[in-house]
C-alpha cells in the first residue's frame, strides 16, 4: 500500500531539526571567513622578480595582462616599465601563475570585489625604480599592448620583436624553468606525468638533447611531444626507471 506524504515528512525532519538548533551570527566583517590556503582571490605581481618573459600575457586566455617593458640603451637587460591586471576579465584559471618562470605572479585570499566603477577593478604595477648611484639612461618603451589588442590599418611597429626575438625569449624562459623544475616542465609534454622525473634524470647528463628538446618546445609542441616519449623510452631502457620513481 502506497503512503502519500513521506517525502514531506522526510523535508519536516530536516526543518525541525536545524529549528531547535543554536543560532550562530557571524559577525562580519569584524569575523572573517575561513579560506583554504589554494583559495584564488585577488592576482598580484612582484615586480622586483618579473625578468618581462611576456610568457603570462601570452597564456592568458582573456587578454588580462598586459606590460610595458623598457630597455636601457647602455644594458641588454630588459626592465619592467609598468604591469596591468584587468580583474574583471579574469576567470581564475592559474594559467599565468603556473607558466611563470620567475614565480612572481600569485593569488591572495582577498575576495571582496565591489566597486563603484569598472576601471577600479583594473591595477597597474609600477616596475622597479633603477639603482640609485647609477647613472640610468631614459628607457624606451617596447610595448604595452595585452594579447587581445590589434594593430591597426596593418601598420607594422618598428619597435616591436620579430619572430626569432620571440621564439629566443621562449627558449631563454623555457631553459630558465627547466632548470627550477624539471619535471614539472616535462610533465606537460608526456602522456603519464608521473614519469616525468625519470626523464628529467636522463636529460641531466643529456645537456646536447635538453637543448634540442627546448627548441622544439619552442618551435613545435606536438613534435617536442614525440622526442619527449622518444627519450623517455630511451631513459628506461638504460634503467632510470627506478631512479625516477624513488625521486617521486
Amino acid at each position: 500500500m502506497r503512503v502519500y506524504g513521506t517525502g514531506l515528512l522526510k523535508g519536516l525532519k530536516v526543518t525541525f531539526k536545524h529549528f531547535f538548533d543554536r543560532k550562530l551570527t557571524e559577525q562580519y566583517p569584524e569575523e572573517r571567513p575561513k579560506l583554504y590556503p589554494r583559495f584564488r582571490g585577488r592576482l598580484y605581481i612582484e615586480p622586483e622578480k618579473c625578468i618581462v618573459c611576456s610568457i603570462c600575457v601570452r597564456t592568458c586566455p582573456n587578454g588580462v595582462l598586459s606590460l610595458e617593458e623598457g630597455r636601457d640603451e647602455t644594458a641588454k637587460k630588459k626592465r619592467l616599465l609598468s604591469y596591468e591586471i584587468d580583474h574583471q576579465y579574469c576567470m581564475f584559471c592559474n594559467l599565468c601563475v603556473e607558466n611563470c618562470p620567475a614565480q612572481c605572479l600569485h593569488f591572495n585570499h582577498e575576495f571582496e570585489w565591489a566597486t563603484f566603477s569598472r576601471d577600479q577593478l583594473k591595477v597597474v604595477y609600477q616596475g622597479p625604480a633603477p639603482v640609485e648611484g647609477k647613472e640610468t639612461p631614459a628607457p624606451t618603451a617596447v610595448q604595452s599592448q595585452p594579447q587581445k589588442a590589434v594593430t591597426g590599418m596593418g601598420e607594422k611597429e618598428a619597435d616591436s620583436p620579430g619572430p626569432d626575438d620571440k621564439r629566443e625569449k621562449k627558449k631563454e624562459a623555457l631553459k630558465t624553468a627547466l632548470a627550477k623544475n624539471p619535471a614539472k616542465v616535462l610533465g606537460r609534454y608526456l602522456e603519464n606525468q608521473e614519469e616525468a622525473p625519470i626523464l628529467a634524470a636522463f636529460l641531466q647528463n643529456q645537456p646536447q638533447r635538453a637543448d634540442k628538446l627546448v627548441e622544439l618546445m619552442a618551435e613545435d609542441e606536438d613534435k617536442a611531444r614525440k622526442v619527449a616519449e622518444a627519450l623517455l623510452k630511451q631513459a628506461k631502457k638504460q634503467g632510470l626507471g627506478e631512479t625516477g620513481g624513488e625521486s617521486r
